[in-house]
């Protein structure tokens, strides 16, 4: 099983979690209300899912309220993207060599 890394970023006083997806960043927000970032993250998420597993993992879990935040979002992440890549086999949605 594949292992993407997230960071935690702060631009412009606004924090995001950021996972590198095959090199290419999706950023979910972290201190704004944005439901359309969110949604656009969760698409390429779950267009990554129909290729494989994978889990989502913080480089860095500081002490930081925005770090501690970060982790429990990812961890109950990591727990529907699971679920959904399961509803995806069910359907085969998923890419066949992954589905064996």
């Amino acid at each position: 099983m594949v292992t993407l890394d997230a960071t935690v970023d702060c631009v412009e006083e606004k924090y995001f979690i950021k996972i590198n997806v095959e090199g290419t960043p999706v950023t979910i927000p972290l201190s704004d209300d944005s439901p359309n970032a969110v949604k656009s993250a969760f698409n390429k998420l779950i267009q990554r899912i129909r290729l494989g597993e994978f889990t989502i993992k913080l480089d860095k879990v500081g002490e930081d309220l925005f770090s501690m935040v970060a982790n429990e979002y990812l961890t109950q992440l990591n727990r529907e993207i699971q679920e959904v890549r399961s509803q995806m086999k069910e359907y085969g949605l998923v890419k066949e060599a992954e589905a064996e």
